[in-house]
């Protein structure tokens, strides 16, 4: 052996955008121990294979977990439980504390008795986990942009409860077990994901982001299982973002029920007049919402100054001429009340604008950075020209930070394939760090999903790098730059 017992130690480091300064949180350091790959080689998967799957739908599962939550966790909080009562700060920071804390902080006494009162909605959450199907059934709903969501976002408690689990078998030295509910996590984050809705895949992908860091604790413990079959062998994209991208695409007309009608000739005054006040009243309750949402952009005051009627008169001329052009009959035109006229062309430019970026969605990131939101009527000039179709623009989900985020968590999933490649090639050869990934011949080493290249390696006697530079129109923000740095300790 070159190393007597050899560990690696892998520090994390989210470094920042050059030309800006940014904060860099604290390195994570997580000790390795070389790991041959798995015999069976796929004894261990990510996602449960379709055979160990039982027909059902997970959602129903998972609603009860939600529900044995709500009982269990009042006690937690309540200042009459005594003994019952968690030491410390509430229960979901203390719990969100045990697991980003150093693995050997986990407070092993008051993390069971959290784990032994939450025992039944973990169960559930591994039916849920091990079910064929996740249907949430929100495609049936006619709730538009404003659905409320309480149950997608309580799934991220019982996510923090099962990677509690996940930990504490980690300490145990229970590494199966440990996998196991990693694996239930994980596949949680896919079911929540399972839906016409963005905020489901982003929470989705929140949930995996979490258990992957549960992998980078597993890996530290003695005779962890190398995973970088398990790893090579998950779908890709593992949380795919097209069901949710198409919900959003046709979400307009799911708020606004009456533009599907547009088409089918001349409204009447009445009618026109309802549809106004109906449009008017929902983009100012939409557009006034939390200025920290990804829809909205501040632009209720505008909404409620000028006032859809006048938005309508502004456009009238151009869109006359233009519905003409394209086909439409001018007497059908002409007979149309004027915000039938503005909405019906501002609505076919919704569309002819969303498609520019639509097309761009599942082209891979290195071809297509920078086409998904194209700059589209950022001068004060074109919103005014159309402030209508300003005001509907404004309701589309950022796309390409939605996109970012699956494409983020399979960046993390590559990199950690990388890094179990690594350990395997270290226990193939006497402990030692290979000078190049392209010397890693017996496991895959994927490349980078944002640039399309290898992923940057160095090596440098007993140490070595991992860099997963910023991609190109990705935001300025520090956890777009991900550095590994391996090194063995003696």
């Amino acid at each position: 052996m070159k190393h007597a017992l050899p560990l690696i130690v892998l520090v994390v480091v989210w470094t920042p955008i050059a030309g800006r300064a940014q904060p860099v949180s604290d390195p994570t350091t997580i000790a390795l121990r070389p790991a041959a790959e798995p015999r069976p080689a796929l004894r261990y998967r990510l996602v449960p294979e379709r055979r160990a799957q039982v027909a059902g739908n997970a959602a129903v599962f998972y609603h009860r977990a939600i529900q044995m939550v709500f009982e269990r966790r009042a006690r937690f909080s309540a200042p009459d439980q005594g003994k019952d009562r968690v030491r410390g700060a509430p229960l979901y920071d203390r719990i969100h504390d045990w697991i980003t804390d150093p693995v050997d902080k986990l407070p092993r006494e008051d993390a069971r008795k959290v784990l032994d009162a939450f025992d039944d909605p973990l169960k559930e959450c591994e039916l849920g986990a091990i079910r064929s199907s996740c249907d949430w059934e929100f495609d049936l709903r006619s709730d538009g942009i404003s659905m409320r969501l309480p149950d997608i976002q309580e799934m991220r408690f019982l996510a923090q409860l099962v990677a509690l689990q996940a930990r504490a078998a980690i300490v145990d030295g229970k590494t199966d077990e440990a996998v196991h509910w990693i694996v239930t996590g994980l596949v949680m984050g896919r079911h929540v994901s399972e839906g016409p809705v963005v905020i489901q895949a982003l929470v989705g992908v929140s949930i995996d982001v979490i258990m992957l860091r549960r992998i980078e604790d597993l890996i530290q413990v003695p005779g962890a299982p190398n995973l970088v079959w398990a790893l090579a062998d998950a779908p890709r994209p593992f949380i795919d973002m097209r069901r949710c991208l198409e919900g959003e695409r046709y979400l307009l007309e799911k708020e606004f029920p009456d533009l599907t009608e547009l088409e089918n000739g001349p409204w009447t005054l009445d009618r026109t007049r309802k549809f106004t006040d109906e449009l008017e009243r929902k983009l100012f309750a939409l557009t006034s919402s939390d200025p920290g949402s990804s829809r909205g952009n501040g632009n209720a005051a505008l909404t409620r100054r000028i006032g859809i009627a006048a938005m309508a008169a502004k456009v009238y001329p151009e869109a006359k001429k233009a519905l003409i052009e394209a086909g439409e009959p001018e007497s059908t035109v002409a007979a149309m009340p004027v915000v039938q006229v503005a909405t019906l062309y501002t609505v076919r430019e919704y569309h002819r604008l969303l498609d520019d970026s639509y097309k761009w969605l599942n082209v891979p990131y290195w071809q297509s950075s920078g086409k998904v939101d194209r700059p589209v009527m950022q001068k004060a000039e074109e919103k005014l020209a159309n402030p209508m179709l300003w005001m509907f623009y404004t309701l589309m989900p950022a796309l390409n930070q939605v996109r970012l985020a699956s494409l983020r968590l399979d960046r993390h999933l590559d990199a950690l394939q990388c890094i179990e490649a690594v350990r395997m090639y270290a226990a193939e050869h006497d402990g030692a760090l290979p000078a190049s990934l392209d010397l890693i011949k017996d496991a895959p080493v994927p490349m980078d999903p944002l640039t399309g290249k290898r992923f940057a390696y160095t090596q440098d006697g007993d140490s070595a790098t991992l860099v997963a530079p910023a991609p190109a129109g990705a935001p300025k923000n520090p956890t777009f730059t991900l550095r590994y740095i391996l090194k063995f300790a003696h």
